[in-house]
This record gives C-alpha cells, sequence and structure tokens, in this order.
C-alpha cells in the first residue's frame, strides 16, 4: 500500500525503493532476523517496496535479504539471470539497501519463500 502511495505523490521510480526502505526497514529487519533459515542460505522475506509486478505471463518476486558478511554482488536487471551464494533461485537483480541489507529479485516463476519453493 505505501509503494501505491508513494507512486500516486509522485516519487521517482528509482527512488521508491530506499523511500519505502527508510519507512519500513524496521520491521522488515525483525522479520527477517526471526524468519527460520538453513545454513546455506541467506535470511530473507518477501518485499513488497521494488515495484516488481506480475504478467499474464509470469511474476518477479522480490525479497529482503540479510548478508552479514555484506558481499552479495550488485546486479542491474539488464543482466541475465544467474546463480548466487546463499540464494536457491536464480537472481535477475540484487540492490543493496544499506550495510548487509540487500533486496534481491528472483527470476521469473521463481519463488524462494517457503510456501511456493520453485527453485
Amino acid at each position: 500500500m505505501l509503494f501505491l502511495v508513494m507512486s500516486f505523490l509522485g516519487i521517482p521510480s528509482g527512488v521508491r525503493p530506499q523511500v519505502y526502505w527508510q519507512l519500513s526497514s524496521r520491521e522488515y529487519k525483525h522479520a527477517v532476523l526471526s524468519s527460520a533459515k538453513t545454513s546455506d542460505e541467506l535470511a530473507h522475506v518477501e518485499w513488497d517496496g521494488d515495484g516488481w509486478g506480475g504478467t499474464p505471463g509470469g511474476d518477479w518476486t522480490a525479497y529482503v535479504v540479510y548478508d552479514p558478511t555484506d558481499s552479495l554482488p550488485l546486479m542491474r536487471s539488464t543482466e541475465p539471470a544467474r546463480k548466487i551464494k546463499g540464494v536457491r533461485c536464480d537472481v535477475v537483480a540484487v540492490r543493496r539497501l544499506e550495510r548487509g541489507w540487500y533486496t534481491v529479485v528472483t527470476d521469473m516463476n521463481q519463488f524462494w519463500d517457503a510456501r511456493h519453493p520453485t527453485c
């Protein structure tokens, strides 16, 4: 909902994720740090602040990811999808929000969460 309000207010799309993070990072950090995790995967929860939507042919899902080593490689959405250590699915974009915190967008119709594990 907050993302839609920012769109309505005319906040530029390139700035929206950072604004959304500033307004909601506390809740996301709590959710990520209290989420179930495995030893070979980074802690993560689904992210609503990136504006990646679905189309009739597919869906890209974004996640907030905590990487305590702060070493995830940044990726633009124009690069080909690839595997990244600690992320189960193929990745199409990685954006750094702040030290140790990132958004990761998985490839079309790949869902990292426990409800819909498809990769």
